[in-house]
């Protein structure tokens, strides 16, 4: 590669990265359906037309969102792992870090919803959510076989998973009350309900 090429591929990682930061933020201020090219622009500094080069749908954006929103879950999650002192200390990282405060939102809630939908017909998205789904999963067995047989580890992980994913799909209603703390606690309820006194 020559070094004309290498710097204008650098420049348009470096660009990429921008605007989706840019859409991040501008999602959090404006909710999914305020989410416009012209906003993304302008927080990025650039023109809406550059936001469609990198961006061809309104799917891509979503999609770089959730994207941005994972990492930062994986993020906490992986600092609330580092803290952790034992296996259901452990448990109880991964499930909290699955619903930070400031990510549980009702607009970042229908964001995945959007995502979700986008399964199946898009294979990068596919792709991530195996990884997510996976990475979940390995936490989860890797404390839970340290309390319980495999095949329970298992199953319990199964259910954790079943009841994040739920509880982020019933914030998307407005009458949801449910805010991190108490989705949390309920599925820490069920843990401590399935593990040995």
């Amino acid at each position: 590669m020559t070094d004309v090429a290498a710097t204008r591929t650098s420049i348009e990682k470096i660009r990429r990265q921008d605007l989706i930061e840019a859409a991040y933020q501008t999602f959090l201020e404006h909710g999914f359906t305020g989410m416009t090219v012209v906003r993304i622009g302008e927080r990025a500094g650039m023109s809406h037309g550059i936001v469609n080069y990198y961006f061809k749908s309104k799917d891509e954006l979503v999609s770089a969102v959730v994207r941005k929103a994972n990492f930062l879950i994986m993020q906490d999650t992986a600092r609330r792992l580092r803290a952790a002192r034992s296996a259901r200390q452990r448990v109880s990282a991964v499930i909290a870090g699955n619903f930070p405060p400031d990510l549980f939102t009702r607009e970042i809630a229908r964001a995945w919803v959007s995502y979700y939908a986008a399964l199946g017909r898009r294979d990068d998205l596919d792709r991530m959510q195996r990884a997510v789904d996976a990475r979940l999963a390995s936490n989860l067995l890797h404390a839970l076989v340290q309390l319980v047989s495999r095949d329970e580890a298992r199953r319990i992980a199964s259910y954790i998973a079943v009841l994040i994913d739920g509880y982020w799909l019933r914030h998307t209603k407005p009458g949801d009350t449910v805010d991190a703390a108490r989705a949390i606690a309920a599925i820490e309820s069920f843990v401590d309900s399935q593990l040995p006194a």
